[in-house]
Formats: C-alpha cells, sequence, structure tokens
C-alpha cells in the first residue's frame, strides 16, 4: 500500500507479533513432540499474509476516498466473505467433498448446531475486526488481532491450568511491552494534542 510508520510503531508491532510467535513454540509440550518446522512455516506465512491484506486495505481505502465513496464495515465484510465463499465452494467442488459433506452432516445432525453456533461467533468477531479495518490503519488491526490472541493464551493459562515454559512467559512478556508501549505512545500524543 506504500504507507510508511515510524521505526518505534513498527518495533512495537514486531514486538507483539514475535512474542506471540515465542508463545506459540513456548508451550509446554509432552515427550516426542517438538515444534514442526511446517508450524513454524504457517505462522510466518499467516504474517507475511497480514502485512499484504493490509496494505491492499489501506490502498483500497485511499482509492475509495478518491472516489468519493467511504467504504463502511460491512462492505469490507460482505465482499471478503463473499470471495471466501465462492473459492471455498470451488475447491470443495474441485476435491469433490461437497458430497461428503453433506453425507457428514446429515448423518450427524447435532454439529449443525454447533457449525451455527460458530458461524455467528465469527460474524460477531469478524464485526468489530472489519469496524477497525474501516476506521483506523492496518497497523491498528494487527495490533487488536495479536492483543487479542495473547489474551486467549492468558485466559486459557490461568482458567484450564495449562502450563507455559520459561520461553513462552518470556515471549508474553515482550508481547505485553509491546502493548504497553503503543497504549504509552497513544495517550503522550493526546495529551500532548490538548
Amino acid at each position: 500500500g506504500g504507507a510508511t510508520y515510524p521505526l518505534r510503531e513498527y518495533l512495537q508491532v514486531a514486538a507483539i507479533i514475535a512474542g506471540t510467535a515465542i508463545v506459540s513454540m513456548g508451550k509446554k509440550k509432552g515427550a516426542g513432540a517438538p515444534s514442526s518446522v511446517m508450524g513454524v512455516a504457517f505462522i510466518m506465512l499467516s504474517l507475511i499474509m497480514d502485512g499484504v491484506t493490509g496494505g491492499v486495505q489501506k490502498k483500497l481505502k485511499a482509492e475509495t476516498k478518491k472516489a468519493g465513496i467511504t467504504p463502511k464495515p460491512y462492505d469490507f465484510m460482505f465482499w471478503t466473505n463473499l470471495f471466501m465463499a465462492l473459492t471455498a465452494v470451488a475447491v470443495a467442488l474441485g476435491l469433490g467433498e461437497v458430497g461428503t459433506g453433506v453425507d457428514f452432516i446429515t448423518s450427524n445432525p447435532e454439529i449443525l448446531n454447533k457449525i451455527v453456533k460458530f458461524s455467528l461467533c465469527s460474524a460477531a468477531g469478524q464485526s468489530f475486526i472489519f469496524y477497525t479495518i474501516a476506521n483506523f490503519d492496518p497497523l491498528v488491526c494487527t495490533t487488536v488481532t495479536t492483543t487479542r490472541k495473547i489474551f486467549s493464551v492468558l485466559l486459557s493459562i490461568f482458567l484450564k491450568g495449562h502450563q507455559l515454559s520459561a520461553q513462552g512467559w518470556g515471549g508474553i512478556g515482550l508481547a505485553v511491552a509491546g502493548i504497553l508501549s503503543e497504549m504509552e505512545m497513544k495517550m503522550s500524543g493526546k495529551k500532548k494534542a490538548h
């Protein structure tokens, strides 16, 4: 998208993302369950795609603004989900999985209720994400989603008694430092504006 940010903002986001990756790799594992190279590769690919998506979204917002159109959060959500659904249908048809999926749901009707609940929760979560995309910077969206992941890990640790290695706690510390640094920067910016 061609956007540039101060070095401090890049470092804050890098700390949050790196902390999250370290936490993922620092979970205590049972015997014989090492971190997989493929898992780390998928994390890196996900982060790269987040960056690409953020740039494209910023460029799209700039182009629509030039055309005099203000995209609403649900515009982004609708078009993203439409193309995701079309892609999923095309892949399922191409792999011959549509019949298998329908057969599974037919033979396990209790799963349909869970799918509907999952879809409603996903739509609610996406509403917040697309609101953030439409009204803020891609960097803010990345920070919000990654911060949510950190708090999900902490909630899991405290509510379910999961164990975390020293490396994992170090990752949480790094991510929290990035979040606090960003909050401090935003708070000091508001004080200067008044």
